[in-house]
């Protein structure tokens, strides 16, 4: 699978295990990691390693999971970051959005809305979704300014949920329908 973004030389594609070292380098790298829920406790090489090939073998079961790379399926194929779908429910025609730039030299190129709002596009137009929904730190407002220009919509709040850095973090939920969707 290749989508395009809109971003030259910018596509989704499948993740494979020569992703592996951006895959592993960005969940122990403090600046981008203290963003994520998922990368509260630092994995190591062999744990990235088995996840990713659970994904890279079709372990995602009701999820879909994309790299972010500049000049897909060439030579000069870099790998920035993860786009996922995750939960996602065919009977309910909803799913869970995530998404990394994996790089903090990447971040602010706009990489990361092209791509989710490719991501998000895909879910909308070919999984048949009608909601995408995700949780983000309230302390994030980068992201949270992101994706309320992408027209997601706060559900709510979900107070002192998550345990980062020796403190409880709120956690808040934002979602979307496909009429909402600002590209």
């Amino acid at each position: 699978m290749l989508l395009e973004t809109g971003v030259e030389g910018l596509f989704l594609r499948e993740l494979r295990m020569d992703d592996l070292e951006g895959f592993y380098s960005w969940q122990n790298d403090p600046e981008i990691a203290k963003y994520y829920v998922f990368t509260r406790v630092p994995r190591t090489r062999e744990e990235a390693r088995r996840a990713l090939e659970s994904i890279v073998a079709g372990g995602g079961g009701d999820s879909v999971h994309l790299a972010v790379a500049r000049n897909a399926h060439t030579p000069d194929d870099e790998f920035l970051g993860v786009m996922s779908l995750k939960s996602i429910s065919a009977l309910d025609r909803h799913a869970e959005f995530a998404a990394v730039i994996a790089s903090a030299r990447e971040m602010g190129k706009g990489y990361g809305r092209a791509a989710s709002v490719r991501m998000i596009r895909y879910g909308f137009d070919t999984l048949n979704l009608r909601k995408i929904y995700l949780s983000i730190l309230s302390g994030n407002e980068r992201t949270i300014h992101l994706y309320e220009t992408m027209g997601f919509r706060r559900e709510g709040i979900f107070r002192q949920h998550v345990y980062i850095g020796g403190k409880y973090e709120d956690l808040a939920w934002y979602s979307l329908f496909p009429e909402e969707l600002k590209d």
